[in-house]
């Protein structure tokens, strides 16, 4: 999958850096001038001129950092399962998953697919799919839905990966590691776990651990694939 850079991230990582290096560069001056007033000349003096050099430095690339905030440009790419807004570095050329609800936006020609609506004939859950959709599961009862394009409906031959069939076996899902996606992770967790930013932050803290478990083999399945799309490593593993 292509990756999809957002603009708020290349605003973060420009602000982060042009605080840090101003904090540094502030902190060198600081010194270099305390060397000047109150040690005086001599040995102290060369010492004092390096920090200075180097703090000028600091903060001449921190103000650099900040000025290359404001040349961010910014695409805006509206989803259409929740219709929130996501701004992108540049027009995305694949499917990206939306900062608001967490699902994965078809994108096709650099621009998202429409979305239709579907019941489970099962639990009457309402489900989306788009035209690249292959095989529907439902989100909350795991069954799949048959869904119909212009030729008609899909075959059940073309199952996905994440439709195994004939497995009434109880699954854990353990989150293993995690990659440089912090936050986009955390978000994730909250909206699968019903937790609150800092227990989540704590589940990072104390990898691996088990994020669920009694769960189906599909809803591992597709747990384990949103996971993977956040730079996290999770695994799954039938219950005794």
């Amino acid at each position: 999958m292509p990756q999809v850079q957002r603009s708020s991230d290349v605003v973060e990582m420009h602000s982060e850096r042009a605080l840090s290096f101003g904090f540094g560069g502030v902190f060198a001056l600081l010194i270099a001038t305390g060397l000047f007033v109150y040690r005086g000349g001599g040995m102290f003096v060369p010492l004092a001129s390096i920090l200075t050099v180097i703090g000028l430095g600091l903060c001449g690339y921190a103000i650099f950092c900040a000025l290359q905030v404001r040349k961010v440009s910014s695409v805006v790419v509206a989803c259409p399962y929740c219709k929130g807004t996501n701004r992108l570095l540049e027009v995305p050329s694949g499917d990206f998953t939306c900062s608001e609800c967490h699902r994965l936006i078809p994108i096709k020609d650099g621009h998202p697919l429409a979305v239709q609506q579907v019941r489970c004939g099962y639990c009457n859950e309402l489900n989306y799919y788009s035209e690249k959709t292959d095989v529907l599961l439902c989100e909350a009862c795991n069954h799949d839905i048959p869904i119909a394009h212009e030729e008609g409906y899909v075959p059940r031959k073309a199952q996905s990966a994440f439709a195994v069939q004939e497995d009434d076996r109880m699954y854990e899902l353990v989150l293993m590691a995690h990659g440089h996606k912090t936050e986009e992770l955390i978000d994730c967790l909250q909206h699968m776990l019903a937790l609150n930013r800092n227990q989540v932050k704590q589940i990072l803290l104390e990898l691996p651990t088990t994020l669920l478990t009694g769960i189906p083999r599909k809803k591992a399945e597709l747990l384990k694939a949103q996971l993977t799309m956040h730079d996290a490593l999770a695994e799954f593993k039938a219950l005794p």
